[in-house]
């Protein structure tokens, strides 16, 4: 059956239950990818050949050359590479998505400073660029170890794995983060090639609940936030998003607040509300008042409901968690990550 140009057809994953549109002129990759979905791949270029699926139903085009080469039984198999296909109907497909962050191997990649973008003085926004031959493969919630010429930091990774040769990271200017302190003494610059190890974490989501979803951020802990609920949009999941953004309220709004704000133009039913607490980066902060100030400012009937995700600092998240459980919020709907 040959293309018309941008269509849209239907892709069905058999084995997984789930299903995604994509366009003639999208490789089923890139389709499966930008609907959140958590395909197995590495190249997304031909290479590596860790991107195949099964072809039950259906016709598809290839739509550019690929060097790995597929097996005679393979081939019987109707099997393909998705990076290198686009559909030409609506398919049905077997494949095995990663459902479990057990599964995603420890990858050591080497990137390049893409762009570095200064919020304000305390806090950059530094995109990352894996080589094509070689994305990372991560869940939304998920940190990596980024390591310059041997200083080595840990940051959670703020864009959405449906973008996996762009990587974002907010990185805060501390004292303690060596890591930072070349970041904004300038020391590190674009183009620079930065190693990449990772991913490491469980803060994901439950694709799976039906559940509202509550999200708690103190300050930088947006970043692992906005991965999961910019992913929690790209699977389409219809749950309500209630966000909760603490920040020192020396600071004017938390510093990526119009972004927090945008989100409700792509979600039918987000409640975004920044929380200013009483805070200075400079002294030390009593973190159960901290914590305190946050929980007072939650609505607790609907977070008793929800899946509560909180991405704090270590003392913060301690009080909080023991507040919202005293309360009577169940500790299977927690998760928390410490940042």
């Amino acid at each position: 059956m040959a293309s018309m140009g941008n269509q849209i057809f239907n892709i069905q994953l058999n084995k997984n239950k789930r299903n995604f549109e994509c366009s003639d002129n999208d490789s089923i990759l890139d389709g499966g990818l930008r609907h959140g979905l958590s395909m197995r791949y590495e190249c997304s270029n031909g290479t590596c050949g860790a991107c195949k699926a099964k072809l039950v139903k259906g016709d598809i085009e290839k739509i550019k050359h690929h060097d790995y080469a597929l097996t005679a039984e393979e081939i019987d198999n109707q099997e393909f590479l998705m990076c290198c296909h686009a559909p030409s109907s609506n398919l049905e497909l077997e494949l095995d998505l990663i459902g479990d962050v057990r599964l995603i191997p420890l990858q050591k990649i080497q990137t390049k400073i893409k762009d570095i973008r200064f919020v304000n003085e305390n806090m950059a926004i530094v995109s990352l660029r894996t080589p094509r031959s070689k994305n990372l493969q991560f869940m939304a919630g998920q940190d990596v170890e980024l390591n310059f010429k041997g200083v080595v930091s840990r940051y959670p990774i703020a864009s959405c794995p449906c973008h996996g040769m762009e990587l974002e990271f907010h990185i805060r200017n501390l004292d303690i983060d060596e890591f930072s302190q070349l970041i904004f003494s300038h020391k590190i610059k674009d183009k620079d090639k930065v190693n990449l190890t990772g991913p490491k974490g469980v803060f994901v989501l439950k694709e799976t609940s039906d559940k509202p979803m509550v999200f708690i951020a103190w300050d930088g802990g947006f970043a692992p936030i906005r991965s999961l609920v910019e992913h929690a949009f790209s699977l389409e999941m219809p749950n309500p998003v209630y966000f909760y953004w603490a920040y020192p309220s020396v600071e004017p709004r938390p510093y990526f607040d119009n972004h927090a704000q945008s989100w409700n133009a792509v979600m039918d039913d987000y409640y975004y509300q920044p929380i200013a607490c009483e805070f200075d980066r400079n002294s030390h902060n009593d973190c159960h008042k901290v914590a305190k100030q946050i929980y007072d400012s939650l609505n607790h009937d609907i977070v008793n409901q929800s899946e509560v995700y909180i991405s704090a600092p270590a003392e913060v998240l301690i009080y909080l968690g023991e507040f919202l459980l005293e309360n009577g919020l169940n500790d299977a709907q927690l998760i928390a990550s410490p940042i």
